[in-house]
């Protein structure tokens, strides 16, 4: 990875920790990112979307073993857990039971979160270099397209949030799939 990227990385991670809110590239469009536990800055996010708080966000974990200590295991049926494996690191997110303390308004106030485990490097650097997971939702206006460009996020969002993380996408045509955990069903067809 070229030294500007690393730097550019740390620099994201950096302001992550401090409860900053952050633009960044993901497998098919920008989104904005902070720590799952902070309650100000989810907050942040949504008035930045214009959002409403019961739709919750999906959650970027380095690992899966990451993602899975954030859902009720038990819950799970093993075909589940075999199509997560099986997807995982990549571009599918999926949406679990829960365990109950997790905050709010990261889960929609539901018993379940969006979990992803990427495969994209740039994302796997910043969770990484990040001291837990990290909140993914695309950067755009609540019912509006979401940004696949620098340029126009920059645009839109630069003077709103904390950092833009300098690079371009993975490339993926869209947003990434998601699936029902517990019914393995397609909810939405990612991008190719």
């Amino acid at each position: 990875m070229p030294t500007e990227l690393s730097a550019a990385i740390a620099k994201a991670a950096a302001i992550i920790e401090e409860g900053g809110v952050i633009i960044a590239p993901t497998e098919g469009v920008y989104g904005f990112s902070c720590r799952i536990d902070d309650a100000a800055a989810l907050q942040r996010i949504l008035q930045l979307k214009g959002r409403a708080c019961g739709k919750g966000f999906i959650t970027l974990c380095a690992i899966s073993a990451q993602a899975l200590a954030l859902t009720d295991v038990q819950a799970l049926p093993d075909v589940a857990l075999r199509l997560m494996h099986q997807l995982w690191p990549g571009p599918h997110t999926f949406v679990l039971p829960c365990k109950p303390e997790l905050n709010g308004l990261l889960t929609g106030f539901r018993h379940t979160l969006a979990l992803r485990v990427p495969s994209f490097t740039l994302l796997t650097d910043l969770l990484c270099a990040c001291a837990c997971p990290l909140v993914s939702t695309s950067a755009n206006l609540s019912g509006y397209a979401p940004y696949r460009e620098l340029a126009a996020v920059t645009q839109a969002f630069g003077d709103k949030v904390d950092y833009i993380l300098p690079a371009p996408c993975q490339g993926l045509a869209g947003p990434t799939s998601i699936h029902d955990g517990l019914s393995g069903r397609l909810l939405r067809q990612g991008g190719c």
